[in-house]
């Protein structure tokens, strides 16, 4: 593949993959900032590394985690990163044009769930991976992802007591 093949290819994969890619690490790490450098960095190794796919849904599983494994390493060396409230930033978040109240609310009840817990509800419930995807996807075994998932389905009725967004179910 030469220079402008693979120039039309990036092209391609930041259209078709940076929206998914900019939602879930902002539900993690909150700052749109520090997305756009996580995004920058998957984008970047993606170039480098130039692996080699067998298909499209593994070319979106890989860049998944890599933009996971970005955040948790951005998280790591950032302990105090910038934390910005759901309600403030609303109205200039794309993540959230054209959702209803209750979607929000879930939304934000995510947003405030810790890292371990929120990243595998994004992949189950958001985007829908089963569980041996996930604990694929987070290098952590399915049981892990069940108890994570259960833990945090107790943490989201907790914060709402009729918690019913529709995202994450019994």
């Amino acid at each position: 593949m030469n220079k402008k093949e693979r120039n039309e290819e990036l092209e391609l994969v930041i259209d078709k993959y940076s929206d998914m890619l900019f939602k879930i690490c902002f539900l993690i790490l909150k700052n749109e900032q520090d997305v756009k450098d996580v995004l920058q960095e998957t984008f970047i190794k993606y170039i480098t590394k130039r692996p080699d796919f067998k298909s499209e849904e593994h070319r979106k599983a890989w860049l998944i985690k890599v933009s996971q494994n970005k955040c948790k390493e951005f998280l790591r060396f950032h302990k105090k990163h910038a934390w910005v409230p759901l309600d403030e930033v609303e109205n200039s978040v794309m993540i959230i044009d054209g959702m209803d109240v209750e979607t929000r609310e879930t939304i934000s009840n995510i947003w405030n769930l810790d890292y371990k817990l929120k990243s595998v509800v994004i992949l189950y419930y958001i985007e829908g991976y089963s569980i041996r995807e996930v604990s694929d996807l987070l290098s952590i075994s399915e049981a892990a992802v069940k108890k994570r998932l259960q833990r945090a389905r107790e943490k989201l009725k907790l914060m709402d007591n009729e918690f019913s967004g529709g995202m994450v179910y019994d």
